[in-house]
């Protein structure tokens, strides 16, 4: 970490903990004093329960991207209970939280194995920001312990966003001080990550806040979580289920490439020129997705090829060259009974389609096909070019650039080699 860098989490550190020590003290104060301080407790020991429940197992939609369950107590707090509580239950929670990652080591974190500086920022900022969401809430005309509808609709809105963006503000400062990442970009790409989370989330929240004032209301919560814990526990499965798809496509590709010693890794290194392709294209997530796995399975149909051609040192007869071409249609054959989407389907059968119509199979061209089958096909046609082949070495990066404008409008999309163009110059500028 850089100085300044250092400077600021330990400043946000000092800030939030010391908050969170006084919203202890000051809601510790009024359970003592209030009119039933056994009720209170009860409804403080419940939800400081559910706050440890939902901070110890988010949902990991990848490695790199969990939602954190943990807002639904924040908001549920914020209604019911006021932005003091809140803060207090965040500091007070945080020792007992310990989080399984989603990597293949299943690494879990806890207090004892986080750096000290780590664990004690994400508790400044997350008592910040709870805090901060809370007084704003009230202060938008919100009522605590009164979560009606409509009225605290709008307050509940504005809250809800400002704790997203000063949460992600906070930590995004930090990282643009580590690693200089441009910091409006991030947030707002961070604010549209989450914004799912937001919609799922916010419901639930209200419904617990407003189990808490009804009399008794704190046991209905503990009801009502059990489903909620169970629905978590089948949306994990089905993500399980969605990750062994891909490994088991990342394992047809291993053994296609294992089969052709000339192309190893050839497959992979096509995903991620695609996917990167279509991100500078800001191509929506799920179309990324299937660019991805077509992207994979591209080329399993040359397990239906020959190894003698496929291995071939020389340059391939027009003979063999036409059994190459084959490939794609064998691909689309062995995957005829397999459950693809339609769009990975066509991305398989026209990948070495042109958009000048001079490809194969059919010989489509322009818009007549979609726009994902061009970014495969350009990451395929870059790796080619890049990679040596017994028959043909690699181009240089200027010869590559070169080709690529050549061949923009005829062999190319010309949106495609627009956005892979800018790919490559911000490489070179890095």
């Amino acid at each position: 970490m850089s100085r300044s860098s250092k400077i600021y989490a330990n400043f946000i550190s000092v800030i939030g903990i010391t908050l969170g020590l006084y919203c202890i003290y000051s809601y510790l104060n009024l359970i003592i004093h209030c009119n039933n301080p056994k009720e209170e407790m009860v409804q403080f020991a419940i939800l400081l329960v559910l706050y440890i429940v939902c901070r110890c197992f988010p949902i990991y939609i990848r490695d790199d991207y969990a939602i954190d369950m943990s807002f639904i107590c924040n908001l549920a707090t914020v209604l019911c209970k006021g932005p003091i509580a809140a803060a207090a239950m965040v500091l007070i929670s945080t020792p007992f939280e310990v989080v399984h990652s989603n990597t293949e080591e299943r690494t879990t974190y806890h207090i004892f194995n986080t750096p000290p500086i780590k664990t004690a920022f994400n508790a400044g900022n997350y008592v910040i920001s709870v805090y901060v969401s809370g007084l704003i809430y009230v202060a938008a005309g919100g009522t605590v312990g009164a979560p009606d509808l409509p009225a605290i609709l709008f307050p509940g809105i504005l809250s809800t966003f400002a704790f997203f963006l000063l949460n992600g503000s906070i930590l995004l400062l930090l990282f643009s001080l580590i690693d200089k990442i441009p910091f409006f970009p991030a947030l707002f790409k961070t604010l549209i990550d989450f914004l799912p989370n937001i919609v799922a989330a916010a419901p639930i929240g209200y419904f617990i806040a407003k189990f808490m004032v009804m009399d008794g209301g704190e046991y209905l919560v503990l009801l009502f979580m059990l489903p909620l814990m169970l629905a978590r526990y089948s949306f994990v499965l089905y993500l399980d289920v969605k990750q062994n798809y891909y490994n088991m496509v990342k394992t047809l590709t291993a053994a296609l490439e294992a089969k052709d010693q000339y192309t190893e890794g050839h497959s992979h290194r096509v995903e991620t020129y695609a996917e990167q392709i279509a991100k500078k294209m800001r191509r929506p997530s799920y179309e990324i997705e299937n660019i991805k796995v077509a992207a994979l399975l591209h080329d399993i149909g040359k397990i239906g090829i020959d190894d003698k051609i496929l291995n071939k040192p020389d340059r391939l007869t027009e003979e063999e060259r036409a059994i190459i071409m084959t490939h794609p249609q064998i691909s689309a054959n062995i995957l005829k009974n397999v459950k693809l989407n339609n769009a990975v389907r066509t991305a398989i059968l026209h990948h070495h389609e042109r958009y000048d119509g001079e490809g194969y199979p059919e010989h489509t061209k322009g818009d007549e096909i979609p726009l994902e089958v061009y970014i495969i096909a350009l990451a395929d046609a870059y790796d080619a070019m890049t990679s040596n082949r017994p028959y043909c070495g690699s181009l240089t990066d200027e010869q590559v650039v070169e080709i690529l404008k050549a061949e923009s409008g005829k062999q190319f999309h010309p949106k495609v080699v627009a956005a892979f163009l800018e790919l490559l110059d911000e490489v070179e500028k890095l």
